[in-house]
Order: structure tokens, then C-alpha cells, then sequence
């Protein structure tokens, strides 16, 4: 499969505020010889808001918050024993691309904080499965520290249950300025995944070719939660 689950995790918060562009590929193979890569974009009206929040850069740091978040970002994927052979680099001003082999993927999100029971991700030797709602939200949050920074908990699901997209624009066109909206909007997050067997049937997203698979969901979706974000594949 070609998909690094825990890039979706770690792009969806970087990009809380960071409107952008993310994909993630994922290849798994039948001897467990994985390797995931990735790449997104940032705009640069959401950069600027995200420098606004220096409350999250730690004291005396002259690094750009972005940078430092997507270096932080690496240094997990680094200490986890899951992993080998990461990379992470800055392509240009707003850029970034990575990639990283892996031998279990579920390993991989308990490393990273999601715990010995989490429901994020089931995955077998034939089957993928991924379902992100409000009743496991909590098991992302570890993962990826940024979802609990005060800074930042404003704009996520937590504190917006039940509210309408309309009326959540509306919220960010106030806090932000009118260019917040169409960079939300235009912000897509897509997973696409390689099977080692061909596909046998798949929920959600869609086949891309006998062993391919792409499921692509707006920014805003995670922002919100108000529907569990859900695939599964079998092959």
C-alpha cells in the first residue's frame, strides 16, 4: 500500500492552520519491506498566520514555526523503532517531501502516541482499514502535540462539535480575514495506496488501478469531524 497513515495524521495538524496541499503514498509488500513517502504545500497567507502564533515557537528559537514543526516531525518518526531510512526535506520556500521505510504500521502509530488500543488503523496481512471520529480523536492527539496547543484547539473538531460549515467559515473569515476562506476550501488531503495482491473490494475513496487505491477528503472535513473519516481495502 502506498500510504503513510501517520503522514495524514501529522500533515491534517500542521495544516490546522497551513492550508495545503498533502499527499501521501503508502507501499506495502508482502515481506513486510514497506516504505511510505509524502510531500505538501503551504500557503503562504496561512505561514504568516501560523508566525503570528509565537506562543507555540519555544523561547530563543529563530527558526520559522513551520520548519520547526515539520523538524519535530522527523525527529519522531527518527526515534521510532518502526522506522528506518527517513528523510525529510524543505523543497522550497513553503515545500516539503519525505519518505521513510516501516515494518508495521500499527507499531508505528503506538511509537507515536496513539496507544496500545488504538482504533485509528487496523491492518492485516490482507486488509487496510482507517476510521478517524470524535469517539477516538483523542488517540490522534498524542501523535501529534500541535492538536492540543491552546493556540490551536480553537480551530479543531473539540471545540467546534456541531457546528455547520457555513457558520465555521464565517468564524474563520472573522478571526482570519476573507483570505482564510478559499485557503481552507482549497485545502485536500489524499492518501493513495499500493496493495501487495490486487484489490479485492474497497469502501470509500476510490480504485485507481488493479493494485491502487486513492481516498481524498477536504481539510475542512478533519476541522470539523462531523462524519467519521473512513476507508477500508481488502486484497
Amino acid at each position: 500500500m502506498k500510504y503513510a497513515m501517520r503522514s495524514l495524521a501529522l500533515l491534517a495538524a500542521v495544516l490546522l492552520l497551513a492550508s495545503c496541499t498533502v499527499t501521501q503514498q503508502l507501499s506495502l509488500s508482502q515481506n513486510q519491506d514497506n516504505h511510505a513517502s509524502f510531500g505538501f504545500s503551504a500557503e503562504e497567507f496561512f505561514i504568516a498566520v501560523l508566525e503570528d502564533f509565537s506562543d507555540f515557537a519555544p523561547a530563543g528559537n529563530d527558526k520559522a514555526l513551520m520548519d520547526t514543526a515539520v523538524d519535530d516531525f522527523k525527529v519522531s518518526l527518527t526515534r521510532s523503532p518502526a522506522t528506518s531510512d527517513v528523510t525529510l526535506v524543505k523543497e522550497g520556500d513553503n515545500t516539503w517531501a519525505g519518505s521513510f521505510a516501516f515494518k508495521d504500521l500499527e507499531r508505528l502509530f503506538r511509537d507515536l502516541g496513539a496507544g496500545g488500543r488504538q482504533t485509528l488503523l487496523t491492518l492485516t496481512d490482507t486488509s487496510m482499514a482507517f476510521s478517524l471520529s470524535m469517539e477516538n480523536y483523542e488517540q490522534l492527539v498524542p501523535i501529534i502535540p500541535f492538536l492540543a496547543d491552546p493556540n490551536f484547539e480553537a480551530f479543531g473538531p473539540l471545540y467546534n462539535q456541531g457546528l455547520s460549515e457555513e457558520d465555521y467559515l464565517e468564524m474563520i473569515s472573522f478571526m482570519l480575514g476573507e483570505e482564510g476562506v478559499p485557503a481552507i476550501e482549497n485545502s485536500v488531503i489524499t492518501l493513495k495506496v499500493e496493495t501487495p495482491q490486487p484489490i479485492k473490494s474497497f469502501s470509500g475513496g476510490r480504485k485507481s488501478g488493479e493494485r491502487s487505491y486513492e481516498f481524498s477528503f477536504p481539510l475542512i472535513d478533519f476541522l470539523l469531524l462531523a462524519e467519521p473519516i473512513t476507508f477500508s481495502l481488502t486484497w
